[in-house]
């Protein structure tokens, strides 16, 4: 069998008799479904390391076990053009701007056997670029599976190579919100700390000298102290950089995780029913035809709204 990737994970105390399957799901956050992680338990393809045993998705865990986890390949990435719902803001013969749904992956990926959003475009428009290859027509950048928010989908080559330029010059305009545990010691501020992919635990990035430039800017516009004496904030943040989870490592490492983040908050599933507190608010760009400045801003999703009434109860 053809590994496309294996992960190793060590049981801290936190997660001392919790399911096999709920501990997983904890490390690799949304990336991986839990039913995904339970048909791999079955299988085979999760071991504990050492010992020689047959597991279950409720085998209890102890802290100090280590498991090891091999993703099977995925068959061949499906571009059957699948109904889903796509809201979209704008629409012209070059581009389109839609709000990404939450818990859609922007395109299809290893360790995600699920429809992504390409199934959906394919399914709604007759026209998309080809530039990245056949498995990515149309999308020009992505947002996080759990984000949701304004995203640029491009119909043809031309459009796409400009776009991509754009972003490349970082003169597309790209705000967004998020909801933060805690809240940084300065109130407005800039971020400037280099990413890269982290060593053992695969699926996440991390912090580091020697990864790529990564700088974000940020303003806390209001907080709310919780009954229970915690701290939440909102953030309005631009990225002048597009590095994987830029976002949601940069606030981990200012000790303020984004709320409801599975792989970098340790108290993300008490925030389950809001999922990722993370959103694409706004985006300006020159239309690449046209050479119009074009602007586009989304209200609050209902999950943010939502999460403000219920904060003072955490």
């Amino acid at each position: 069998m053809t590994i496309v990737m294996q992960l190793e994970f060590t049981v801290e105390e936190e997660y001392n008799n919790f399911r096999l399957d709920h501990f997983l799901n904890s490390k690799t956050g949304d990336e991986i479904s839990r039913t995904s992680i339970q048909k791999w338990i079955k299988s085979g393809n999760i071991v504990k390391l050492e010992v020689n045993e047959s597991l279950k998705p409720n085998y209890k865990v102890s802290t100090g076990e280590s498991f090891l986890l091999t993703i099977p390949p995925r068959p061949k990435f499906s571009l059957e053009p699948i109904d889903m719902k796509i809201p979209i803001i704008f629409e012209d013969k070059d581009l389109i701007v839609i709000d990404k749904p939450q818990g859609i992956a922007s395109h299809g990926g290893p360790e995600d056997y699920r429809p992504s959003l390409v199934n959906g475009l394919l399914y709604h428009f007759k026209e998309l670029s080809n530039v990245n290859n056949e498995e990515r027509p149309g999308i020009v950048h992505r947002l996080d599976k759990q984000t949701s928010g304004l995203m640029l989908i491009a119909k043809n080559d031309f459009t796409h190579i400009a776009l991509s330029k754009q972003f490349q010059e970082r003169t597309i305009q790209k705000i967004y919100y998020a909801w933060l545990v805690q809240a940084p010691n300065e109130r407005e501020g800039i971020i400037e700390a280099a990413i890269q992919r982290h060593p053992k635990e695969r699926l996440k990035m991390q912090v580091n000298p020697k990864g790529r430039k990564a700088i974000t800017v940020y303003e806390i516009k209001r907080t709310i102290s919780s009954r229970k004496g915690r701290l939440f904030s909102l953030a309005e943040i631009q990225i002048k950089t597009g590095r994987t989870h830029q976002i949601r490592v940069h606030f981990q490492y200012k000790n303020c995780p984004i709320v409801g983040d599975k792989l970098y908050s340790r108290s993300a599933s008490e925030f389950e029913k809001f999922g990722l507190m993370l959103f694409s608010h706004k985006i300006g760009f020159i239309h690449p035809r046209t050479r119009e400045k074009m602007q586009f801003v989304l209200p609050f999703p209902e999950r943010f709204e939502k999460f403000e009434k219920e904060a003072i109860f955490y």
